[in-house]
Order: C-alpha cells, then sequence, then structure tokens
C-alpha cells in the first residue's frame, strides 16, 4: 500500500514512542507478534495499523492518556485516506503532493515570501504567469491542470474549518509586474479583498526594513496538531521539510522578527491600495 503523508507522520511518531520507551524493534515485533520487517514497514507508514493493534502498541509504549490515545487511534484510521490532490498524481511531483497535504491539514499557516506573492493568495492570471516563467517546456494542458490544483488548494481558506493564514510579503511581491501590468492590479485588489477575511492576516515588509531575518529567502512553517510545526524550504531543485525542535525553533523566531519588522496589516494594505493606484495611473 502506497505511503501518504499522514501514515508517514503516524509511522514516525510511533517509532518516537517506541525509542522513548528505550524497546528495540526486535523486542516489540516478537510482543506483537509481528515480523520485524512488518514493524520496519508500519514505523515507514507503508503498512495500516489496525485499531487493536494501535491499541496494543500504545499499552506497550506505556501511553496511559486517554486523550493521546485516542488522537493516536484517529490517526490510524485516517493515515492512508486519499486528498483530492490524489486525482493529480500524475501531474504532481512527490513533494508538492506531500506539500498540499500539509497545507490541507494545517490549523495555521505562516508564510514568508519576498518575491512572490504566496500560492494560496494568486490570482488564476498571476499563477498562468509564474508556472510559464519556468524554464521547462510543459503542454498547454500540463499548465492548466497545474493552475486548476493552486485554485483547489485555495479553498481551504473558505471552507467550514479553514486554517490561519499570516502571510508576509517582500515589497518587491506586490510591486514586480508578473504577468504585466493588468494581471498585477487585479493580484492586488485580490489580495486586499483576501486581506478582509478574518482567519487572514497579511503585513508587507518595506524596502526602508533594511537588512532582516529572512534574507535566506522564503519559507512555509505549518503549525500541526499535537504541538507540532512541520518547515518547508523551497528551491530550484526539490522541496526541504524540516520538523526537528531546533530548526522549528528557528524558523518560528524569524518569523517573529519579520512580523515586528514588516508593517501592521493596516499600513500594509494602504501600501498595496498605493501601489495599484500608481498602476492604474
Amino acid at each position: 500500500m502506497a505511503s501518504t503523508f499522514r501514515s508517514r507522520r503516524l509511522g514516525a511518531d510511533l517509532r518516537q514512542l517506541r525509542e522513548d520507551a528505550k524497546l528495540g524493534s526486535e523486542a516489540v515485533a516478537k510482543e506483537m507478534g509481528f515480523s520485524r520487517p512488518k514493524l520496519s514497514r508500519i514505523e515507514a507508514g507503508e503498512v495500516r495499523v489496525s485499531q487493536n493493534d494501535m491499541k496494543a502498541l500504545l499499552s506497550l509504549y506505556g501511553v496511559a492518556d486517554e486523550q493521546q490515545r485516542d488522537l493516536f487511534v484517529q490517526a490510524a484510521r485516517d493515515a492512508h485516506k486519499s486528498g483530492w490532490w490524489q486525482a493529480y498524481q500524475d501531474t504532481l511531483p512527490r513533494t508538492y503532493a506531500d506539500y498540499i497535504a500539509l497545507e490541507s491539514e494545517a490549523l495555521e499557516i505562516k508564510n514568508f515570501e519576498p518575491i512572490l506573492i504566496p500560492g494560496l493568495l494568486q490570482t488564476e492570471a498571476y499563477m498562468r504567469a509564474v508556472i510559464l516563467a519556468n524554464p521547462a517546456v510543459l503542454p498547454p494542458a500540463d499548465v492548466e491542470r497545474l493552475v486548476k490544483v493552486l485554485c483547489e488548494r485555495q479553498t481551504i481558506l473558505t471552507g467550514e474549518r479553514p486554517p490561519r493564514l499570516w502571510a508576509i510579503l517582500g515589497e518587491s511581491a506586490i510591486r514586480q509586474t508578473i504577468g504585466g501590468a493588468a494581471v498585477l492590479r487585479e493580484q492586488l485588489a485580490h489580495l486586499e479583498a483576501m486581506g478582509k477575511h478574518q482567519n487572514i492576516v497579511i503585513q508587507v515588509l518595506p524596502h526602508n526594513a533594511g537588512a532582516h531575518t529572512g534574507l535566506a529567502g522564503a519559507f512555509v512553517i505549518f503549525g500541526l496538531d499535537r504541538d507540532s510545526d512541520v518547515v518547508c524550504v523551497e528551491n530550484m531543485t526539490g522541496t526541504l521539510y524540516m520538523d526537528r525542535p531546533g530548526e522549528r525553533q528557528s524558523y518560528n523566531e524569524a518569523f517573529n522578527h519579520l512580523r515586528a519588522t514588516a508593517l501592521n496589516p493596516a499600513d500594509s494594505l494602504a501600501l498595496i491600495q498605493r501601489v495599484a493606484q500608481d498602476m492604474r495611473e
């Protein structure tokens, strides 16, 4: 059975519980009546864990808190559920599918983008221009499928339980005429409209802010359940996911500094409106 982000995360959490209990994989496999390879595949997220096996593993690892046990049992039920993006698996790279899975499960998304408008806040015309700017030559059908995926992603912001999105944009992001002046004007109007949603905060980091903690580039922090974050950094050739405590702390501190350095939401909106007005004139 193919692994999903949920199943891999659950497997990693189970491995951590086993290590915290100071139990070797061979001893656990023997106690559970598993083969050692099966336990390894469970911890890799490749094998489904039944509810009974999950409860037995939690007891073996000394997890007595009922709320924590319920969370693990629920996670086992959901681990191999497919998301809407699986319908596009022939188009999406594996790392992108993982990114969308994180995005769809996050309670909070903190996004710093110094040059581009964040994907969750892009208009169709803007996102199409971004895709076409990539040196890779894509057939028109693939371009439109990627645009459709991006539009599907955005529905999480207006669903029944939308995540809180906190986006910090570099001033370059609202001035770079990606797709041309008309596309950017539409994009800025869309930013203004999205910033009125209660679950969305938009700040602009002005050019005159000088040196700041985001000079290394864009990053996203996905706030998940069980008090855990996953940091995502994308580059030209791949995507890096980080969830070690030190990594999470460093990026959260950087985001907090950026939040303090950027214009407040009201002043950010005023700057976006001034840039849009300048473009109209």
